[in-house]
């Protein structure tokens, strides 16, 4: 739509911002909550657990996010963006209060999967709703902005995490305020692509002419009436849908093997307490803030494609770094390589979300990035497992370093297979 592609930004744009980045922040929230509960848990027979257990719980959620990124992605394609996100977020968001009450550690599990089929669903219909407003010139920043906010969600929780200090169930509940949320995202509109695409003409019209002021005359495009399947993702769009799933693998595995297990990880190399390494993971959380604003300067200078495969890279080489250093007991470079890994990683992130949406067409725009959400979930699901399971059998350092070689191997991907979306309209 050539009236949204040339808008300014202008006020809608940043109620929508801050309506969804704070979605987004609890998402954060719900997802990292996990890494200051594993700690805590162990002072509570109920909930004590092998190493590997503890990981199992740490994934929960991220098994619960592969299927919710697959459900709510296709979903958002048949109801629409709002109604298909305002579902996974009370669904997330209930969970969450409800997980607070368990009373075993297998409880908790089954919650944490609940709420994970919220967060999963939540983040690509997210995306693509944010995407769908967007003026071309800014949409790639934009969206790394929205991304942002899971930095300040990452730095929310490690403070809530320190005033509850041994609490994990506050932890737990606080997750939950995001309900507070619901009244205001249906403030919100309907996106008007999805609107004009399954054929409501005037309603299109009439968001168009409330949030930017001019009206139009649209026409609904040609299509073919068909069920929008994953089988379509790898017939018409099978190279980008390999890279992505590559990619999207890559990068979660990459952070959530490192932040689920990141206090844990500093515990141990700097021979310190937990209460210790929950300060330690937020002066690591403070580096993702620049991390995401600097990336989402570079996708509108150099482009999504450089962006997202170089920063990747470069937090392999952190992680690197990290296992050079793990059995050295070297404070300033241990806290250094985690402080560069939060940098470039979360930066990725940033690039990611802006460049996924890009890169299919409007009428498999939530099916696409659900699916690049799921192979995301698996990749997260899988590293805290893995990790943990290392860790037991070998050293942090060498779960480090798996975790590094991880996501050099996305960043390569990225760069052979990907193509360049910057400065182009959305189809």
């Amino acid at each position: 739509m050539e009236v949204i592609e040339n808008s300014r930004f202008g006020k809608f744009h940043y109620r929508l911002l801050a309506v969804l980045g704070t979605i987004w922040a609890f998402i954060a929230i719900n997802t990292l909550s996990v890494a200051f509960i594993i700690p805590l848990l162990k002072k509570e027979p109920a909930f004590q657990g092998s190493l590997t257990k503890l990981g199992a719980m740490g994934s929960a959620a991220l098994w619960g996010m592969l299927l919710g990124a697959w459900f709510f992605g296709i979903l958002a394609d048949y109801i629409g963006r709002k109604k298909s996100l305002s579902l996974a977020v009370a669904t997330f968001g209930i969970a969450s209060v409800v997980s607070s009450f368990v009373q075993s550690l297998d409880q908790l599990i089954v919650l944490r999967f609940i709420v994970g089929l919220g967060l999963g669903g939540s983040l690509p219909v997210a995306s693509s709703y944010f995407a769908e407003f967007m003026p071309k010139k800014i949409r790639g920043a934009m969206i790394s902005i929205l991304e942002s906010f899971w930095a300040i969600g990452t730095i929310i929780i490690g403070i809530v995490a320190l005033i509850v200090k041994a609490d994990w169930r506050g932890i737990l509940l606080f997750g939950g305020a995001i309900i507070l949320a619901l009244p205001f995202l249906a403030t919100l509109p309907e996106s008007p692509r999805f609107l004009l695409l399954n054929g409501k003409i005037r309603e299109a019209e009439e968001i168009i002419r409330r949030i930017f002021g001019v009206s139009v005359k649209l026409e609904m495009p040609k299509k073919e009436h068909r069920k929008i399947t994953i089988a379509e993702l790898w017939s018409k769009h099978a190279k980008t849908t390999f890279m992505l799933t590559v990619a999207w693998f890559s990068i979660a595995f990459a952070y959530y093997g490192f932040f689920i297990w990141l206090p844990k990880f500093l515990a141990s190399t700097l021979n310190i307490t937990v209460f210790k390494s929950f300060q330690y993971f937020i002066i690591t959380a403070l580096a993702q803030l620049p991390g995401y604003w600097s990336a989402a300067y570079f996708i509108e200078k150099v482009g999504r494609k450089k962006t997202l495969s170089g920063y990747l890279f470069v937090s392999g080489l952190a992680g690197l770094l990290f296992y050079k250093f793990a059995s050295s007991g070297n404070a300033p470079m241990i806290l250094l390589s985690a402080v560069l890994f939060s940098f470039f990683n979360l930066g990725a992130w940033g690039a990611i979300y802006a460049y996924t949406p890009e890169l299919y067409p409007t009428s498999v725009r939530g099916t696409g990035t659900g699916w690049a959400g799921a192979m995301a979930r698996i990749g997260g699901g899988l590293a805290p497992i893995v990790a943990g399971r290392v860790m037991e059998i070998s050293t942090v350092g060498m779960a480090v370093l798996i975790i590094a070689i991880i996501s050099i191997i996305g960043a390569l991907d990225i760069a052979v297979l990907g193509k360049e979306t910057k400065g182009k309209a959305l189809e």
